[in-house]
């Protein structure tokens, strides 16, 4: 009987596959887990008991070598530390990234320090420009206070009591300055808040240049 070379070939291949499933099979079979118990003592078998499942073991095969490892569950304490974790480096890889835009836009504004001290003491002298405005009206009202207030006490003297309306008067030029108070004294904030952020700024532009 003869047998052609295709179905040789074809029964070849058949027998290879065959040997190969079979070596799987064995070698799948032949696998055993390593734990260690409650006690630390280490044991085997063919499955690992249900509770020491969460904890990590080990698969070894019939000739004693480990093929596989596989870790234990992480605990909820180190999850939420791992959670935790996670979260500061978000925030600082986010820190990092806005610096570094800051930084750019710096490099792109400024061609040099002189830029930015121009920059400073224009905002600079218009918040002084403003604190003068104010001070100019503060002074009008003022002397229109002193005249009221004046005024109110001559009555008084006299045994008459003032008019309310000159009373309201009185409480709204009082009210007036003291906001033109609060106004002056948030623009001379405002002017040391520039001169803080635009230093800073010069620092940095000598770091990023070297100049």
């Amino acid at each position: 009987m003869t047998i052609s070379k295709r179905s040789l070939l074809a029964a070849i291949t058949m027998a290879l596959v065959s040997m190969s499933l079979v070596v799987i099979s064995t070698s799948a079979q032949a696998r055993i887990k390593c734990w260690k118990n409650s006690d630390g003592v280490r044991e085997c078998g063919k499955n690992v008991p249900p509770e020491y499942a969460q904890q990590g073991h080990e698969e070894i095969n019939k000739r004693g070598i480990t093929v596989n490892t596989s870790d234990r569950a992480s605990t909820e304490e180190e999850r939420a530390e791992i959670d935790r974790l996670a979260a500061i480096q978000e925030e600082e890889d986010k820190r990092k990234a806005q610096a570094a835009a800051q930084d750019k836009i710096l490099l792109d504004t400024y061609s040099n320090t002189d830029d930015i001290q121009m920059t400073s003491d224009g905002k600079i002298a218009a918040l002084e420009s403003s604190v003068k405005l104010a001070n100019k009206r503060k002074e009008k009202i003022q002397a229109n206070l002193d005249k009221d207030t004046a005024t109110a006490a001559a009555e008084e003297l006299a045994g008459r009591q003032p008019s309310e309306d000159l009373l309201k008067d009185i409480k709204s030029l009082e009210r007036q300055i003291q906001d033109l108070d609060k106004f002056i004294v948030d623009k001379h904030l405002a002017q040391e808040m520039i001169e803080k952020e635009y230093t800073e700024k010069i620092a940095r532009y000598k770091e990023l240049t070297g100049k």
